[in-house]
């Protein structure tokens, strides 16, 4: 990452678009997200869970066992910086989850984007518009 490069945390519904195209809208938004990550223009970031969500919300879109070992090494390629929910993040994630009635997972996200003092991407409205951090609704 150059010094020049924004950090910003990336939520599931954003990396989602990454593997399915079908019935999602802004799919080239987070593309473009992606490569300018991959080019070292921009950092993303992610709590470790993320990774199970993702594939979770395959699995629910009929990928077989197979597919999502591929998912997984895929997203791994990618190179995000991955945070592990530790009792710290896991404490933030609490109290944004509880004054924001946000769920914890999506807390998660709020929580290192506070943490990393960045911008939280992603296409979910609820949380976008929660105001439990900075945010853009990809879109």
């Amino acid at each position: 990452m150059s010094e020049a490069a924004v950090r910003r945390v990336v939520d599931t519904s954003v990396t989602t678009k990454w593997f399915v195209a079908e019935r999602e809208s802004h799919v080239a938004e987070s593309w473009e997200l992606l490569q300018d990550h991959l080019a070292g223009a921009a950092a993303l970031a992610s709590p470790d869970h993320m990774r199970l969500e993702v594939l979770n919300a395959l699995k629910q879109r009929r990928f077989d066992g197979d597919e999502l070992m591929r998912v997984a090494d895929v997203l791994e390629g990618f190179r995000l910086q991955w945070h592990p929910v530790d009792a710290q993040l896991a404490r933030a994630a609490g109290s944004i989850a509880a004054r924001y009635g946000l769920t914890l997972y999506d807390a998660a996200f709020a929580a290192l984007a506070v943490e990393l003092d960045c911008e939280l991407v992603t296409a979910d409205r609820r949380l976008a518009s929660s105001g439990a951090c900075r945010a853009r609704l990809l879109g």
